[in-house]
């Protein structure tokens, strides 16, 4: 929480300790036996051996001095207090943390790495032991160096591409600096309890930065495990210091002659790769990929996976390069393939805590392994360290990819570097292959933006700018509100259509699925759609909320409310808040007797109409000073023990009544509590939005709802 992070601690000053970004139990199937310097009697050498780290020593190539060489391995791959918390009063309190993951994981690792040095084609997993793992990945991603950086830069000065909803965040949560946040997010994530019913998704939405508690949930729920091997002993996969922040996927830019730099407009991750020894690697493949079975969902995963196609700059060659990776999903206990399609077993009643999963070894060819190294290699500048165990088999890949790199100028075009430190990062690998006994020589390669994507860019945007109304409209000023420029508009404008194009194509793939699954596919769509950009999302729900009307779009709709208040929601939740309020309306325009609005029926369809509305009252506000508050009345009601006195029924939990009796008093103070953060007309409309539309204070939005509710 916040106030422990910025909290001034009066602890004793500590010893700095080295922090591993990379664990050791993963460096030990890298490294060998350290071996004592030459000349030294037995005596000595014995002595020499017992003295140095049991751990032994690492081949390395170190690319600040250019040079392969050997390294201990207890002081390779990680900082000095990397993940020190000095206002904390356990100063090394995330350490801990991570230590105790670390002891986790590691024993499941070691599990699977003996099976698989004992040649077992596969390993079953517990559903906790997969959910450890899973969760081990990502913050192998998230505690990296290059997240160091970013949340501790150099200058002081955080330069994310989130910089504003950062400090907007850091603000409200009285965080002091980005590392602050860093801190916290990672004790979260490392805290929160994974359980089957995904209550933890919750949990870290209310306790850590919204865009990496998103990001969070997505690389958990978006990707499956799949565990590869190389097929032929002599080869073997890299370990480079950003490793487990690679992925494969393409990476969309354009040239902003504006700010004179490259900005990514799309990125894709199809696959994410968590080497654990030189002959197995652990691969996160999307969801989106097609799989080896069929099942219900099969025919939306296609259209969202064409989708995130178009949203890059050259959709036709926005695919995966490993798409053909010869991997599946893994098998559980509770359900079989028959005839290609996945059936439920007896077990699929049993608790999901006994649940389990069977993961095989996949063997995989030279030209994947090729692949997977050459994309550690282009990312390795983003480090100053790779360890490999064979030297041979590292020359043959560092001049394979220097040889194509030199093929194909392309693939070194690599985000936010200039060209220099490409060439210079070139020429190192030229030297560092040398090193290793190779021979290989590549032309000194010129890189620089393309001219005619320069110029197009630049014209594109002039053209643009004077179509544009000399004074700005209600439309224009919002757009700008969230974020928006002249120039992105037409691209913007593209991208709402097709996402728009996206939903259509969802709903008629899903028209013969249940119910429950229907709505299963349309919440994983929800959670893909508002991750885009914010002012994306605004024009996509104007657009659909024109379908079927004139193609003009309107400017009174319930997301040009949120979009007026943009300032006061809480960063992350701005476009979740839209979009639930956006749809909400539009259900209950189309279907008035949508829950308990009107009338109210106790079969299976009244049912499921009533499960849809709590689901839709039951959201998070997304407002600071108003979370606030409801916590405090909430706190009060709970005290004055309101919800033993109301009459609803059964089907309300004590959580939800108290909620509901917190409302009424947070709709009495809401004016004046947000008075002088948004003026007067604005907060009008947004409390009749947020308490007639989005959180009634009474469930049901009508008398005779509240009567219907009362007769249960």
């Amino acid at each position: 929480m916040a106030t422990s992070s910025t909290s001034i601690a009066r602890a004793e000053p500590q010893r700095p300790q080295y922090h591993h970004f990379i664990p050791r139990f993963i460096l030990r199937n890298y490294a060998d036996p350290m071996q004592p310097p030459p000349g030294l009697n037995k005596k000595k050498q014995k002595r020499w051996v017992q003295s140095h780290s049991k751990d032994g020593v690492l081949n390395i190539i170190d690319l600040d001095k250019v040079k392969v060489t050997q390294s201990p391995l207890s002081s390779t791959l990680g900082l000095l207090d990397m993940y020190r918390d000095v206002k904390s009063s356990d100063q090394y309190d995330v350490e801990k943390k991570l230590s105790v993951l670390e002891g986790q994981a590691g024993t499941i690792i070691s599990e699977i790495k003996k099976a698989f040095d004992s040649e077992l084609p596969d390993i079953w997993l517990t559903r906790s032991k997969r959910d450890i793992l899973r969760k081990f990945l990502f913050i192998m991603k998230y505690r990296s160096q290059g997240f160091h950086q970013r949340f501790n830069p150099v200058t002081g000065d955080y330069i994310a591409d989130d910089r504003e909803d950062m400090l907007t965040y850091m603000k409200a949560k009285g965080f002091v600096k980005p590392i602050d946040v860093w801190l916290n997010n990672l004790r979260t994530f490392i805290d929160v309890k994974m359980d089957a019913e995904k209550l933890w998704k919750q949990t870290v939405l209310d306790n850590a930065y919204p865009g990496d508690a998103m990001w969070f949930y997505a690389h958990i729920e978006a990707f499956y495990l799949a565990l590869c091997q190389t097929s032929d002993l002599s080869e073997e996969f890299l370990l480079t210091g950003n490793a487990y922040s690679v992925f494969e996927g393409p990476v969309s830019e354009v040239f902003n002659p504006m700010i004179q730099k490259m900005v990514t407009t799309a990125y894709t991750e199809y696959h994410c790769f968590a080497p654990i020894s030189p002959r197995l690697i652990i691969m996160l493949r999307s969801n989106f990929l097609p799989q080896a079975w069929h099942d219900d969902g099969e025919d939306a995963r296609e259209e969202a996976l064409q989708y995130t196609k178009t949203l890059h700059n050259d959709p036709a060659s926005a695919g995966s390069t490993l798409l053909d990776l010869p991997v599946e999903k893994g098998r559980n206990s509770y359900s079989i393939v028959r005839n290609g399609t996945i059936v439920p077993t007896a077990e699929h009643s049993l608790p999901p805590s006994q649940h389990k999963f069977l993961f095989r070894f996949f063997p995989i060819e030279a030209k994947h392994i090729t692949t997977i190294n050459y994309i550690m290699l282009n990312e390795a500048f983003r480090s100053s360290t790779i360890v490999f165990k064979s030297k041979a088999a590292t020359r043959l890949t560092i001049e394979g990819y220097l040889l194509l790199a030199e093929a194909d100028l392309k693939l070194m075009i690599i985000k936010g570097v200039p060209g220099d430190q490409r060439r210079r990062y070139l020429a190192n690998l030229v030297d560092i292959a040398q090193q290793l006994g190779g021979s290989v020589r590549i032309k000194n390669p010129v890189i620089s933006i393309p001219r005619d994507e320069e110029g197009a860019f630049r014209a594109w945007s002039e053209s643009f700018r004077k179509a544009m109304p000399a004074v700005d409209t209600p439309f224009t000023n919002l757009y700008k509100r969230l974020g928006g420029f002249p120039e992105f508009l037409p691209k913007d404008m593209d991208q709402a259509k097709k996402m728009m194009n996206f939903v259509v194509k969802v709903d008629v793939c899903i028209q013969r699925l249940s119910a429950n699954a229907k709505d299963e596919v349309r919440l994983n769509r929800q959670e893909l759609l508002i991750t885009l950009p914010r002012r994306r999302v605004w024009l996509f729900l104007k657009q659909i909320r024109a379908m079927g009307r004139s193609y003009e779009l309107q400017m009174d709709g319930p997301e040009d409310v949120i979009a007026r208040a943009a300032q006061l929601f809480i960063p992350g939740t701005l476009t979740r808040i839209m979009y639930h309020a956006s749809r909400t309306q539009d259900i209950l325009s189309r279907n008035p007797d949508m829950g308990v609005v009107n009338r109210l029926t106790l079969d299976k369809e009244g049912h499921q109409r009533l499960s849809q509305e709590m689901y839709l009252v039951f959201q998070r506000i997304g407002i600071e000073k108003i979370e606030e508050l409801s916590k405090l009345l909430y706190d009060e009601a709970k005290g004055l023990k309101v919800h033993e006195q109301v009459e609803y029924p059964e089907i309300f939990t004590e959580d939800q009544l108290l909620e509901l009796a917190a409302r009424n008093g947070v709709q009495d103070l809401f004016i004046d509590v947000l008075s002088g953060d948004l003026e007067y007309e604005a907060l009008r409309d947004l409390k009749k939005l947020m308490f007639e539309i989005l959180y009634p204070p009474v469930f049901g939005r009508s008398k005779q709802a509240r009567g219907n509710i009362k007769a249960l």
